[in-house]
């Protein structure tokens, strides 16, 4: 049983720790406990909007919306059975959730990752448990920040303080489903001329070193030990032949797979975004990923995405430079959406009505300009799985990003 002085503590070390988090991007705005109670912890009550065609949009990616909030659940569950395999707490968790709010800057998620964290018991105060907290801590932000940041001895650091594969796994879904709910947010805010409120406090993100593409796709290999198929739970087989044909051999998913229940919501999201689109869309929709994937300095997914763009030497610009991808469009709306795919990866919380009005100036619908929206906060979620948990190699090479 914890004695009265620990108990005091740890509280003193959470209000500590919570106070000098919160204070580090809100300035003297206070707590909102409200915000813990939003029935669509998602959109964070976005609600509907007075525009029917964008209501109409919204209506059209409901599965999508609906795989979005079961990512909700299922990374922030009330409650988590720990274990010497799993010891992401809901604590950890929702501080994970926390710092990479803050690194976005969009209000609403601070304020409900905040709220939602204020009232759990933190961590026993030792020594232990505050390098952990803090290594995390790094992680999250490094990660949330900028992904190149992160390398194979970030990974082993997570290790060190006691991370299981699965923890890993699971931590980094976080990062990832954070950094893409934010720009959601964000983008469906700006689209019904809402700007987000902006939680100051971080710059602008920097783009990624210049990427070099080879005609061959490249390989993917994980950093960390691969779910065994024959040592697989049935949870674990059944989301492995849902995600990917080859998903049994494939490393992603392998790894992924160690926590079955997000990558099982995170296909979902995917389809949900990369469903059925004409062949104009889907080659937007393409160059959305390419530019976020270019700034997040991601190399396996900018090759993923450059062949259905059907554009060489828009390709090779754009991975040296987004301005000179920008330079070389010749069409307008590529240019508008390089512009509204860059504005949304580097800097969420300053993504405003003014920043979609060169889409709807091109004579995008709001279905269309939802698309590309959710198509680059995709990316700014599979960019830092791919980046942060493997390595992307050359065929025949032993190259790594």
């Amino acid at each position: 049983m914890t004695s009265p002085r620990l108990r005091e503590q740890q509280r003193q070390y959470h209000s500590q720790w919570y106070h000098e988090t919160q204070c580090s991007v809100r300035g003297d705005m206070p707590l909102e406990p409200q915000a813990a109670l939003i029935r669509d912890r998602f959109l964070l009550g976005l609600g509907e909007f007075a525009d029917p065609a964008l209501n109409q949009a919204l209506i059209a990616r409901a599965p999508l919306f609906s795989a979005s909030l079961a990512c909700c659940s299922v990374l922030f569950p009330e409650q988590v059975a720990l274990s010497r395999h799993v010891t992401l707490s809901p604590y950890d968790r929702l501080c994970t959730a926390l710092t990479v709010a803050q690194v976005t800057g969009v209000q609403s998620l601070c304020s409900h990752y905040a709220a939602r964290l204020a009232p759990l018991d933190s961590p026993d105060a030792s020594r232990e448990s505050n390098i952990r907290l803090a290594q995390i801590t790094q992680y999250a932000r490094q990660l949330a920040t900028q992904p190149t940041l992160i390398c194979r001895k970030a990974l082993q650091q997570l290790s060190d303080v006691g991370l299981s594969v699965a923890d890993i796994v699971s931590f980094v879904q976080i990062i990832g489903f954070v950094s893409y709910q934010a720009r959601v947010v964000a983008g469906i805010a700006a689209l019904a001329g809402r700007p987000a409120a902006v939680a100051p406090g971080f710059t602008t993100q920097q783009d990624a070193e210049a990427l070099r593409l080879d005609e061959r796709p490249p390989l993917w290999r994980s950093r960390l030990t691969l779910l065994q198929p024959e040592e697989a739970a049935a949870e674990q087989l059944d989301v492995l032949d849902q995600s990917h044909p080859d998903a049994r051999s494939e490393d992603y998913y392998l790894l992924l797979a160690h926590d079955a229940a997000a990558l099982r919501e995170r296909n979902g999201v995917f389809n949900g975004i990369h469903g059925s689109n004409d062949e104009t869309s889907r080659r937007l929709m393409a160059l959305a990923a390419l530019c976020t994937s270019r700034i997040n300095g991601s190399r396996y997914c900018a090759a993923s995405v450059a062949a259905d763009l059907h554009n060489p030497p828009l390709v090779h610009a754009l991975c040296d430079s987004i301005d000179a991808g920008y330079q070389l469009a010749a069409d307008p709306r590529q240019k508008a959406v390089i512009q509204i795919g860059s504005a949304l990866t580097r800097s969420p919380e300053k993504f405003t009505p003014h920043s979609v009005q060169p889409l709807f100036q091109q004579g995008a619908t709001q279905a269309q300009a939802l698309d590309l929206i959710l198509t680059s906060a995709l990316y700014a979620w599979e960019n830092r799985l791919r980046y942060s948990l493997g390595d992307t190699l050359s065929i025949g090479t032993e190259d790594e990003e």
